[in-house]
């Protein structure tokens, strides 16, 4: 393993702690609150950072996406059509958002095995891979070193408003 095969896990290995910080003890309905109109619940926040993770590893690996074995496991009540664009939240208007809920200890079940994926890409990855181009939409050119970094980083940021939320809810 490399040294930035190294960094890059062991970023990749703190979603998990992060995510044990939310979840450990955490009740349902505390996970379903919206703290504000308009704004995301803390079972939005685990759904979302997992469908990231899932859909954007996917397009690095090519490898098939776990959405299909956990979308009946979670039975979010939305089609698919409200679950914004790929699935995962982007353009998903706020009474739709609301309606994301699903068991906290599966949304983690399913943030913990994509988090698992997401490491196991991170520990092998290459030099050469991360410097390939996957979108030319942009300027300069997303590469997949971009992608990876942007991904861990939304993670991230999303756990981090759900660590806070858990707190500013008292938990």
């Amino acid at each position: 393993m490399t040294e930035l095969n190294s960094v890059l896990t062991d970023l990749a290995g703190r979603i998990t702690d992060t995510l044990d910080g939310v979840v450990d003890g955490l009740d349902q309905d505390t996970a379903e609150r919206v703290p504000a109109e308009g704004s995301n619940t803390i079972c939005w926040l685990l759904w979302h950072s997992a469908r990231g993770i899932d859909l954007q590893l996917r397009g690095l690996t090519g490898d098939d996406q776990r959405w299909g074995e956990w979308k009946p496991r979670l039975g979010i009540p939305l089609a698919d059509d409200q679950l914004g664009s790929g699935e995962m939240g982007y353009g998903q208007s706020p009474a739709d958002a609301a309606k994301v809920v699903a068991p906290v200890g599966e949304l983690a079940a399913y943030l913990r095995v994509v988090t698992d994926d997401l490491v196991d890409y991170c520990s092998r990855v290459t030099d050469a891979e991360l410097a390939k181009v996957i979108d030319e939409n942009w300027d300069p050119p997303v590469t997949a070193g971009v992608r990876l970094v942007s991904l861990i980083d939304d993670v991230i940021q999303h756990l981090g408003a759900a660590a806070y939320l858990r707190g500013f809810f008292g938990g």
